[in-house]
């Protein structure tokens, strides 16, 4: 069961290693901004939440711990932050009521920012449509309400075995391409490219937006590597939205990372080739038992991690797993929202939406939204080297995507922090 009473959600595997995750290097509270075309009034922004919420009973909670961590309705006053993205507090859970997501405004900018115990990307953008449908007097969303089933668990099967899976090669060593250790801190690029432009040369070699952009940022980055390092693979881990295949439409957390290494041999490739690779690959990974396969075997590799007990030693250890996956699981990520879901007569409101998250695993992530047919790729990293982004763009223009660089800054992360133990 999902709910355990009407106060309180359960929550599955994947609910617990965001939560498992906070204090570490592994902690990832994702963030969307947008500009309005009006200046915003924040009695109305905190309105529209409160009017969002009905339709999102997850994010209508605070993280409670007894036995085991979950979710519990929360009663109290719904607060907005009247705070530009980089002046906002770095904290949201124990300053905004228990909520563990945060909403700024500051003159026609908004943001917003959650924690991953309550839903993925998908699950959040639903619930920013509504706050924005609410807003602007626009009827909500309803068909972006979703099932209160737990992904994972949903799927968990423990007779079923996965098809077709390679095993993918050991991505290169950290030291290969130094980085900058700096705490949640790194540095923004907000790239932007015609969404049309990449639809096309995607269906030119029958790939997705995905199978294309994903082995161009990894021969950007591999380019980057000195000649001289036995191993130069770039593995990236690719976020990939479960629902859908697996028929589980839920509210929390349904996704799943397939990783895909970029070998030596891919140099060899022209874009056609690599994007077939990349998509039949992952075509191959969503089919629905693998997928039930790769939940059941998160489950059993992981669920120990999280009932450990004392919670201190859950800290000790979640902290040494965390530096170690940092840093051998996956050195680049790549995620993808797809098409906002805004109706034509809000994107109208709005001048530009964008979707940001922090490199918890490896140290560059991508998060890509298209908005009013605009591919917007905010690429988060922390590299010595400042040539990867440059190099990225160049090797698009050389697939005629004429990608071109918003805005660069300095983006801090959030962290939720609710008791003591968090």
């Amino acid at each position: 069961m999902m709910v355990i009473s009407d106060m309180r959600y359960e929550l599955g595997n994947i609910d617990r290693y965001a939560i498992a995750a906070n204090g570490t290097c592994m902690e990832n509270a994702s963030f969307f901004s947008a500009v309005l075309k009006e200046e915003i009034d924040g009695e109305r922004l905190r309105d529209a939440a409160c009017t969002a919420l009905k339709n999102h009973p997850l994010f209508r909670t605070k993280v409670k711990y007894r036995k085991q961590y979950y979710l519990e309705t929360n009663d109290a006053l719904v607060t907005v932050t009247h705070s530009s993205a980089a002046d906002r507090p770095k904290v949201f859970g124990r300053n905004t009521n228990g909520y563990p997501w945060r909403l700024c405004y500051d003159g026609p900018n908004i943001c917003f920012e959650w924690c991953h115990v309550i839903t993925d990307g998908k699950g959040a953008i639903a619930f920013f449509t509504d706050i924005m449908n609410a807003y602007f007097g626009f009827s909500p969303d309803y068909a972006a309400s979703r099932s209160l089933a737990l992904g994972y668990e949903s799927l968990y099967n423990k007779k079923i075995r996965s098809f077709g899976q390679v095993r993918q090669a050991k991505g290169f060593d950290v030291r290969s391409l130094p980085v900058i250790k700096n705490g949640f801190k790194c540095q923004s690029h907000v790239l932007s490219v015609r969404t049309a432009d990449v639809l096309q040369v995607a269906k030119k070699n029958d790939a997705t937006p995905v199978a294309v952009l994903v082995p161009l940022l990894c021969r950007a980055v591999r380019s980057r590597i000195p000649k001289g390092v036995k191993n130069r693979n770039v593995r990236c881990g690719i976020a990939v939205d479960c629902r859908k295949p697996s028929e589980v439409d839920t509210a929390h957390n349904f996704i799943l990372v397939k990783p895909i290494t970029y070998t030596d041999r891919f140099d060899l490739f022209d874009l056609p080739m690599l994007s077939t690779i990349y998509r039949a690959m992952l075509d191959l990974f969503v089919d629905k038992d693998n997928i039930a396969a790769a939940c059941t075997e998160m489950i059993k590799q992981t669920d120990f991690l999280y009932r450990l007990r004392p919670l201190r030693l859950q800290r000790f250890v979640m902290k040494l797993v965390a530096k170690a996956v940092k840093n051998t699981m996956q050195n680049v990520g790549f995620t993808y929202l797809g098409k906002v879901p805004f109706s034509k007569q809000l994107c109208e409101r709005i001048e530009t939406f964008e979707f940001r998250t922090w490199p918890d695993i490896g140290y560059c992530c991508v998060a890509a939204v298209d908005f009013n047919g605009t591919l917007f790729l905010d690429i988060c990293e922390n590299y010595a080297d400042k040539g990867v982004v440059p190099a990225f763009i160049e090797t698009c223009k050389g697939y005629g995507l004429q990608v071109r660089i918003e805005k660069e800054e300095l983006f801090e992360q959030a962290a939720m922090r609710v008791n003591d133990e968090l």
